[in-house]
């Protein structure tokens, strides 16, 4: 998946693979959608079929499906703002390696 995005180079017969762009170039989002995590929209599922004889079940699509969108677009803006490096540099920080 990680090649089919572009992100990462593999080469028959040689073992491992290595990045086809900067870790600065990799966001986590490019990761996110590289990795088919969750189709467009779809992050927190509703039930397809609620009781529509029940006053939530008639209307809980309605009502939480717009926030559940607004949450899955802020979860994909962060991750956008998040690259590779970042968290490499992150890692570097909190183990002092050198």
């Amino acid at each position: 998946m990680l090649k089919g995005a572009g992100l990462v180079k593999v080469q028959p017969g040689i073992a491992g693979a290595e990045l086809a762009k900067n870790l600065s170039d990799i966001t986590l989002f490019d990761v996110y959608k590289a990795v088919n995590v969750v189709q467009e929209k779809e992050l927190f599922s509703v039930h397809d079929n609620p009781n529509p004889d029940c006053p939530v079940g008639r209307n809980i699509q309605a009502a939480i499906v717009p926030v559940f969108e607004a949450a899955q677009k802020a979860l994909e803006k962060s991750l956008g703002n998040v690259s590779v490096e970042n968290v490499v540099d992150d890692i570097i920080k909190k183990e002092n390696i050198s």
